[in-house]
């Protein structure tokens, strides 16, 4: 029997959106909408923090929108966002659960820069069937995320975290230390496609929202100059009122990296989490970053789920 929700394919309008011809904001509803239906069908997100912000707030600032209507309603919707200086634009899609296996996949990558890079968020069946969309479009793996996870009440301790006499340990003071954490960032993440661009408009969407706490973002500076940020973790606990805390985002300058200060920061990160009272911590961890993926096995660490990227060979 045939849905009668579902889309019908000569019906279908794809629209690009970016700076000249924004979203509406019932553009912005109705992919919202969708992406919620895909979460509660499929178990998991299909859009990452970043591209859910963007999309929330209409930004066009290195990102366009893709919007897929049928009978006057959205039923898929496709961002693109500029990768950082020398590497391909990541994207991420949803097609809502009642609109899939008619078509509307592959009209909204086809809509897409041809070297885009797109994520699959999805595990289980719903990881599968991204995986078969993707080979049937003629795209194949080439990065994977690995979701990690750990008790913070129970299994293998950690140890104390071991910070060097020259340098100090405080919180991020907001309305100080907004540019130097960037500008951190930004060298810490140089060759990473979607960290390594956080801008500092990107910054103030993630501080306004109500998960942030400025004392949950650890600076290790300079004892000499505290106004030199060596390294960062930023924690996260969202919802705020939930018991997951999170590996946020975790910096180290490349001038001072091989100085144990990354495994340093993140222990005081964790026990930050701990004396929060959370009951467990998950993290998000390129696979190519062996360093830090045995730094993380080596704190308790182990894998959940993995998220996979696909590409044009």
């Amino acid at each position: 029997m045939t849905d009668p929700t579902a889309p019908d394919p000569t019906d279908l309008d794809v629209t690009v959106h970016d700076a000249s011809s924004p979203l509406s904001a019932v553009d912005v509803a109705e992919s919202l909408a969708v992406a919620s239906e895909a979460a509660d069908a499929d178990g998991s997100s299909p859009l990452s923090e970043q591209f859910q912000l963007a999309l929330r707030a209409a930004s066009s600032e290195g990102a366009r929108h893709v919007v897929a209507r049928s009978g006057g309603r959205v039923v898929g919707y496709a961002q693109v966002r500029d990768g950082a200086p020398g590497e391909p634009p990541s994207a991420e899609l949803v097609v809502a659960p009642s609109a899939r296996r008619t078509g509307v996949g592959t009209w909204l990558l086809e809509a897409l820069p041809p070297d885009a890079r797109v994520w699959s968020h999805a595990s289980g069946p719903a990881g599968e069937g991204a995986a078969a969309f993707a080979a049937a479009n003629g795209l194949r793996p080439v990065r994977s995320l690995h979701v990690m996870g750990r008790s913070l009440v129970d299994g293998p301790g950690w140890p104390a975290a071991v910070v060097p006499e020259r340098y100090a340990v405080r919180r991020f003071e907001p309305g100080r230390d907004e540019d130097a954490w960037l500008a951190l960032n930004a060298s810490a993440f140089a060759h990473h496609p979607e960290q390594g661009s956080l801008t500092r408009a990107d910054l103030d969407q993630r501080t306004a929202e109500p998960w942030w706490d400025p004392d949950g973002l650890l600076l290790v500076v300079r004892a000499d100059d505290p106004a030199r940020l060596v390294a960062s973790h930023w924690t996260k606990v969202d919802p705020p009122e939930g018991d997951v805390g999170e590996v946020y985002v975790v910096a180290v300058s490349p001038e001072h990296q091989g100085e144990g200060l990354g495994r340093a920061v993140t222990v005081l990160g964790l026990d930050h989490l701990r004396s929060l009272g959370l009951a467990r911590v998950v993290l998000y961890v390129d696979e190519e970053n062996t360093a830090a993926v045995r730094t993380y096995r080596g704190l308790g660490f182990e894998d959940v789920e993995v998220h996979r990227q696909f590409a044009r060979p």
